[in-house]
């Protein structure tokens, strides 16, 4: 069985981490994409809960058959790490593919123990509107494959953003993600 593993923050997941599972499992005929909150960031500060964020994903990724989520990161005492959570899953490397966004791409050695982490899986990167090809060639350490498709321009920190100045959330989020987060006051 050939796994996609997309994780991340998810605070919130939107809808540009749904269409890049999609192009995953359609361009490199995977089976499945696993999507993994981070448990507890070393990286990012965020003030939502696991569990929110955990919940949030569900909202996104349910009635999709070939998504799946893991709590395989559920621990908040500590700080989560890629590598780590790569080696638990113990997945077969040949059938195994860490979903990135190229932003993501270019800061992975600044990961800890980035060195091991292609012992584990391969490398699939989406591309954002303002890093080239070329950027990454330079820094980014593994071989990978490009998810093709027109580039995304979405993130979390700009979807918080429109949270906090009242603006649309429809084209970025599902109705029961937004639902979600109003009923349990998220942000």
């Amino acid at each position: 069985m050939k796994v996609g593993i997309l994780g991340g923050t998810f605070d919130p997941p939107h809808f540009a981490h749904k269409e890049i599972a999609y192009r995953s499992l359609n361009q490199f005929n995977l089976d499945k994409v696993l999507f993994i909150p981070t448990g507890f960031s070393w990286q990012k500060d965020s003030s939502v809960s696991y569990k929110k964020r955990y919940a949030m994903t569900s909202l996104l990724i349910e009635n999709e058959s070939r998504f799946e989520i893991s709590n395989i990161e559920n621990n908040q005492d500590e700080p989560t790490y890629t590598a780590n959570t790569l080696e638990k899953l113990s997945l077969d490397k040949d059938c195994s593919f860490f979903i990135l966004g190229a932003d993501a791409a270019l800061g992975i050695k600044s990961w800890h123990n980035y060195e091991i982490l292609d012992n584990f899986v391969q490398f699939l990167i989406a591309p954002r509107p303002d890093i080239n090809i070329t950027q990454i060639e330079e820094y980014f350490p593994f071989d990978y494959k490009i998810i093709s498709g027109e580039e995304l321009d979405m993130s979390s920190t700009q979807i918080r953003s429109f949270i906090t100045n009242n603006r649309s959330l429809t084209a970025h989020l599902p109705e029961n993600v937004i639902q979600f987060i109003q009923e349990e006051s998220v942000y």
